[in-house]
């Protein structure tokens, strides 16, 4: 929609993302129909389903009457919302104290309760009976309160319609927890930004800012665009988007995120994406596409809970009519057995057992900075057994700063811009001499940079802005070259003043037939020993010269691994890198085991190697490069600084580029994975004990009430345990 309609529709653009009824999937919702469940999202504790922020299959349906979203959505919860069951216990106190004064009008209170409490839920039941979607909970526990009351157990009837009207009420404010922790992420953007204009400042809607538009933030505001800083100086509090406790400083050219916190200094920001392009919009956008993809486990219980209702429902047909005709004993008791099978038929908390702890899980991952985008991956991240990890970038800063320029030894490089790249012989008073050991030394390493900035300006790769960073740091002019050409793990060319120019590896100096002399070869395997990138420069003609590139290990690099492999991980580091630097950086982590001299093809088979061997693998990468390997592995983990590409073929964004949140995330998962086996085991154990108790003839109506709703609310608290996970 454009900007007229969005501000008419009331609606935040870029951060409602459809994050509608809740966290409610489509998939969810199909199959928790499993006995004419449908799970959905509320209004009110028994209208149009669960107000949950996973689906909740005692309810209604997702299609509610009422169009809301998480920005929208008012809080729940209070004594309206209670006031049902409030009365039938009113009631059922009264009725109870009637029939022991001996009044025979005691019926009338326990019937009253059971319209008071009964009647939210037999409109709930009805109108998704009505909508097609079968008999759900709320239904089959209004027949089975009516017919108690049909065979005299009055007491009993408003017990059943009043203690799960309890039930969904404690379940519902359960719920709100992880509702609350969503919805948070909608409240971080402010509503108007300050924008610079022509003779002062405007405010206007935040979605109305646009790439380019300066915006003003004063001290103590949030920040309401993606940006760079245009000019002023100060911290900012960037905890709800990285997770990252310490607030960061600020000065003219630093990143800022919207959502984010500015403390004591005025900041003017440059805004660089629009309001749908946003970080915390894409944050919003991943927990979206969460919803919908389904953990292995949940879709197990679901295809469970499709076949166990109807069949439930037959038995309990069968055991109410069936066994005593074919038995010749009262109808009376094997009735009531049969409205009691009715309620624990239907497995609410089985169904519910694992979304509730998947969504609380991935809304505290979010929380600390880390973007996992479904369940599926969620359960596939408590599973991995080994973690490879890319070098540069990503245990390695990604920094690459050009120490040394080298020119090939006899060889005079011309420095002038319209000459770049041609070569000449060593005229009179020019000698040989290797770097700064003669005085055309230093004009011939700036040419040489000159050639290898020409060629990589057309290059986005880390090394390539090293070097055309480093030609404009040391005033070193040079024109970009045409015809550029990308040499997938080897290097790039293209041409330069007329001739072609390479920039890499020996091996594409090798593979073209241009042979490197020994002296840099020797001089490169030295840079390489010390954990420098050796990048070779030259023409058609021989290699000019060669740079030195380094790059330093990430500081929480050697704790992070440390804490992985303490988990019994295996872990191995995978790089384009030669063997020597590899060697290098390995050893600073404490790896033992790596591979180098990898191209992206090479890594995506050591992916398949090491899934082969080991079990689940996960890959953490941040380039391009990287993407065919993070879509190989069994989870992908991109840093969130990293290429789109590369954030694209992840399964998990550390949005804080700090690899502690690995191990942190591998925890997260594998304490939600136990969550949800408890919740699993938990509600079939109270199932298969409700239907042997049933049979038994000792299990009465507001008993299987109590364990049907008792159960969801236990399963519920269990999950959202996840949410205090530090």
């Amino acid at each position: 929609m454009d900007a007229d309609e969005t501000r008419e529709s009331g609606k935040r653009p870029g951060y409602n993302h459809g994050l509608k009824h809740g966290l409610c999937s489509s998939d969810t919702a199909q199959n928790a129909r499993a006995c004419g469940l449908s799970a959905g999202c509320r209004s009110d504790p028994h209208s149009n389903s669960h107000s949950h922020s996973y689906c909740h299959p005692h309810t209604g349906s997702c299609g509610s009457d009422e169009d809301t979203t998480w920005g929208d959505e008012e809080e729940e919860g209070g004594i309206s919302e209670f006031l049902p069951s409030l009365l039938g216990i009113t009631g059922i106190a009264l009725g109870f104290i009637l029939r022991r004064m001996g009044y025979s009008a005691y019926r009338i209170p326990f019937f009253m309760a059971s319209v008071f409490a009964g009647y939210p839920v037999a409109r709930a039941g009805i109108r998704a009976l009505l909508a097609g979607r079968g008999a759900d909970i709320n239904l089959l526990t209004t027949i089975a309160g009516i017919g108690a009351m049909m065979l005299g157990e009055w007491a009993e009837g408003a017990a059943v319609l009043t203690l799960f009207s309890i039930g969904e009420y404690l379940e519902d404010k359960a719920g709100e927890r992880t509702r609350k922790s969503i919805r948070e992420l909608m409240d971080l953007a402010p509503a108007t930004a300050r924008v610079k204009r022509e003779g002062g400042f405007e405010e206007v809607p935040f979605h109305d800012v646009v790439p380019g538009d300066v915006v003003v933030v004063l001290p103590g505001e949030r920040i309401s665009v993606d940006g760079n800083v245009l000019s002023g100086e100060s911290s900012v509090n960037e905890a709800p988007i990285t997770g990252e406790s310490v607030p960061v400083d600020k000065s003219a050219g630093s990143q800022v995120f919207a959502g984010t916190l500015n403390g004591e200094g005025a900041l003017e920001i440059v805004a660089t994406k629009g309001a749908r392009d946003t970080t915390l919009s894409r944050i919003i956008a991943m927990v979206e596409e969460a919803q919908s993809r389904q953990a292995k486990s949940q879709r197990l219980v679901d295809a469970f809970a499709r076949y166990w209702t109807p069949a439930m429902l037959a038995l309990s047909v069968l055991v109410a009519i069936g066994v005593p005709l074919v038995s010749g004993q009262a109808f009376r008791p094997w009735i009531y057995r049969g409205l009691t099978i009715l309620i624990v038929s239907c497995p609410c908390s089985l169904v519910i057992s694992t979304p509730v702890t998947v969504v609380a899980a991935i809304a505290r991952a979010a929380r600390g900075g880390v973007l996992i985008k479904g369940g599926i991956h969620l359960e596939e991240l408590g599973q991995v057994k080994a973690v490879a990890f890319d070098k540069t970038g990503t245990v390695t800063l990604g920094r690459m700063t050009v120490e040394d320029v080298v020119r090939t030894k006899g060889r005079v490089v011309s420095e002038r811009e319209d000459d770049v790249g041609s070569e000449k012989e060593p005229e009179a008073g020019e000698t040989d001499g290797q770097q700064n050991c003669d005085p055309g030394g230093e004009r011939d390493e700036r040419a040489v940079l000159a050639i290898a900035a020409a060629v990589e300006s057309r290059s986005e790769h880390p090394l390539a802005r090293a070097v055309v960073e480093a030609a404009r740091l040391r005033g070193v002019e040079f024109t970009p070259g045409e015809g550029f050409f990308a040499v997938r793990g080897r290097g790039a060319r293209a041409s330069v003043g007329g001739e072609e120019a390479f920039v890499g590896s020996e091996e594409l100096f090798r593979d073209e037939g241009i042979p490197v002399p020994e002296d840099l070869v020797k001089l490169g395997d030295d840079m390489r020993a010390s954990g420098k990138t050796v990048v070779f420069v030259g023409t058609r003609k021989g290699v000019s010269g060669m740079l030195g590139i380094s790059d330093s290990v990430r500081p929480e690099a050697r704790e992070a691994l440390g804490k992985l492999r303490e988990k019994g991980l295996e872990l191995v580091m995978l790089t384009g890198d030669d063997r020597r630097t590899a060697e290098t950086v390995a050893t600073r982590l404490g790896l033992t085991k790596f591979l180098s001299n990898l191209l992206p093809e090479d890594k995506v088979h050591a992916i398949q190697r090491l899934k082969y061997e080991v079990g689940p693998v996960a890959m953490v990468g941040d380039g391009v490069n990287d993407a065919p390997s993070l879509a190989e592995a069994t989870v992908g983990i991109a840093m969130g600084r990293g290429t789109d590409i590369a954030l694209e073929a992840a399964d998990v964004t550390l949005m804080r580029n700090d690899l502690n949140a690995i191990p942190w995330a591998i925890d997260l998962a594998r304490k939600a994975r136990a969550l949800i086996i408890q919740n699993v085991a938990f509600s079939i154990a109270v199932k298969v004990l409700a239907l042997v108790l049933v049979f038994g003839g000792i299990l009465p109506l507001w008993v299987a009430v109590m364990a049907d709703s008792g159960a969801s609310v236990a399963v519920t608290l269990n999950g959202l345990r996840i949410l205090r996970h530090s």
